[in-house]
């Protein structure tokens, strides 16, 4: 995993965050998904097909259970396409 990777899903991810988050703040690495912006279950998976697309992977629903701040999505996307 480099810096560089990282901070590119990330940006792509804030992206996609900002416009689904029922609760506009600023994102982070820290950032809960839940309790900081707000997501119920349906908007996370509108975003996530979303994030299917826009990387062209599929997410898989077993792992939605560890999926807590933003910096989890990021690491659990970037390890999806580093398999792929």
């Amino acid at each position: 995993m480099t810096t560089t990777q990282y901070h590119d899903i990330f940006k792509q991810v804030e992206g996609l965050l900002l416009r689904y988050a029922p609760q506009q703040v600023p994102i982070q690495d820290d950032t809960n998904l839940i309790n900081d912006l707000g997501f119920d279950s349906l908007k996370v998976m509108d975003m996530l097909n979303e994030v299917e697309d826009v990387f062209d992977i599929t997410y898989p629903l077993n792992d939605l259970a560890s999926l807590h701040t933003v910096r989890d999505f990021v690491l659990q996307i970037q390890k999806i396409i580093e398999n792929s």
